[in-house]
């Protein structure tokens, strides 16, 4: 195609000025691969790298009009990748930290009768928090819980985009997290 013998910048001019999905397409295509590879060595799981550069995209072609490149365009997607890095990682703490409260609730809880039944209180009252959330994040939230399917299995089994699964499951979290605050 005629766009392989513009430079990057051009391409970027035309994807910001003309919403031109050709020049988007040449980057993509461009840089998709080296993208790809970085992320997954950096995070050893083949699917997730997909899920990472695929958002790093959308996320492009959505700041198209306001993208601002004080670098070379692969400089540019090289650091959007480490901002998803950072925000992975500090997913995964938060995960963590949640996991291990919950262990820890859990531990308490069974020390004694008593400790059981405010756990079983709790529960029930969180699970009548899960039933309250619209329908569309809490059947996502639940698949993402009970059934734990990854956010790209549930985005094709539910017909949505990877993202949409990740945003719901993140605002069901808040969601129950304003709960657990509120007792």
């Amino acid at each position: 195609m005629y766009l392989k013998a513009f430079s990057d910048l051009v391409l970027v001019n035309q994807l910001k000025a003309e919403d031109d999905r050709a020049a988007f397409n040449e980057l993509y295509l461009r840089y998709w691969k080296v993208i790809y590879d970085i992320a997954a060595k950096k995070l050893q799981d083949p699917d997730l790298a997909k899920d990472v550069v695929h958002d790093l995209f959308v996320e492009l072609w959505y700041k198209r009009h306001t993208l601002v490149i004080h670098t070379t365009f692969a400089g540019y997607l090289y650091t959007m990748l480490n901002h998803r890095f950072i925000d992975l990682q500090r997913r995964k703490a938060v995960h963590t930290r949640a996991q291990n409260e919950l262990l820890k609730t859990h531990e308490t809880a069974s020390e004694s009768v008593h400790d059981s039944f405010i756990y079983t209180e709790l529960e029930t009252r969180l699970m009548h928090r899960i039933e309250h959330l619209p329908p569309a994040m809490r059947q996502i939230f639940l698949l993402s819980r009970q059934e734990q399917l990854s956010p790209q299995e549930i985005a094709e089994r539910l017909s949505l985009s990877t993202q949409t699964v990740k945003n719901q499951i993140q605002n069901a979290l808040l969601r129950l997290k304003e709960f657990q605050l509120e007792k």
